[in-house]
C-alpha cells in the first residue's frame, strides 16, 4: 500500500512538471572526462581521463531557447610517449578550467516532463601544469553538447548530456605535458559524460500551447513559424 502511494505521488509530480522551467536555472554537474590522445612526429602526447566538474546558470528566454554561463573543471595527468614504448618519456600534473557561454535550443515533448536540448558554446579553457610545468596558459575554446533536463517539480529535476571542449593550439600553442617541461603543439578533444541538477530561480515561463490553425478561406494568423506560441 505504502508503495502504491509512493509511486502514485511520483506520477502526480511528474505528469505536474509537463514543460515546467523558470527565467533562471541553476544546474551544478559532475561526470567524467575521457582520454585523448594526440600524435606527433616521433611521440604522441596523451591527456588522460579523469573525473570533472562545474555547473551552469541558465538564463531561459523562453521554453524552446536560452543562455548557458558555464564553468568546467578538471585535474588529470598528461604526458608524453615514444611509440611502441608504455613508459612515458615525462608526465605530470595538469588542471583544465573552462569558461563557457552559448545558446542552447530545447525541443517540446508534449504531455512530458523531459526536455531534450542541444547547444553549441564559445569562450576559454586554462591550463595550469603541476608544480613544475610552466605558467599557465590560455586558450579559445569551442564546445557542443547534447542532453536532456527530467523535471521532477517546475523547481527541480536532472539534467543528462554528453559534452565536447575542444581548446584550439593555434601557432604556437600547445598543452604541456610532465615535470620536464615539455610543451605538445595540438589540438585536443576532451569528450565526457555528465549528470547534475537543476534548480529553478525566478518566476515560471508562461505555458506553451500549439500554434492554432487558419481556417479555410479566413485569416492566417500571423504567429511565428515553428509551431507554438506563448500565452
Amino acid at each position: 500500500m505504502k508503495k502504491w502511494m509512493l509511486t502514485s505521488a511520483f506520477a502526480l509530480l511528474v505528469a505536474s512538471a509537463s514543460f515546467a522551467q523558470t527565467y533562471f536555472e541553476l544546474m551544478p554537474s559532475a561526470g567524467y572526462t575521457f582520454s585523448d590522445r594526440q600524435d606527433f612526429y616521433n611521440a604522441y602526447g596523451k591527456v588522460d581521463g579523469n573525473v570533472n566538474y562545474g555547473g551552469s546558470l541558465m538564463f531561459n528566454v523562453n521554453r524552446l531557447f536560452g543562455l548557458e554561463l558555464l564553468y568546467n573543471h578538471t585535474g588529470t595527468t598528461s604526458g608524453a610517449y615514444q611509440y611502441g614504448e608504455a613508459t612515458p618519456l615525462s608526465k605530470g600534473n595538469l588542471a583544465i578550467d573552462y569558461f563557457m557561454f552559448g545558446p542552447v535550443q530545447t525541443f517540446n515533448i508534449p504531455g512530458s516532463p523531459v526536455r531534450p536540448f542541444i547547444g553549441a558554446m564559445l569562450g576559454a579553457s586554462v591550463f595550469t601544469p603541476g608544480e613544475f610545468g610552466y605558467g599557465t596558459d590560455t586558450k579559445f575554446t569551442y564546445g557542443l553538447q547534447l542532453g536532456t533536463n527530467v523535471y521532477v517539480t517546475p523547481r527541480f529535476g536532472f539534467r543528462f548530456k554528453a559534452q565536447l571542449l575542444a581548446p584550439v593550439s593555434g601557432s604556437g600553442g600547445g598543452y604541456y605535458v610532465g615535470s620536464n617541461n615539455s610543451p605538445a603543439y595540438a589540438d585536443i578533444y576532451q569528450f565526457s559524460l555528465n549528470a547534475g541538477l537543476v534548480i529553478g530561480l525566478g518566476r515560471v515561463l508562461p505555458e506553451l500551447r500549439p500554434r492554432p490553425r487558419p481556417r479555410p478561406g479566413g485569416y492566417r494568423y500571423r504567429y511565428p513559424p515553428y509551431p507554438y506560441y506563448y500565452h
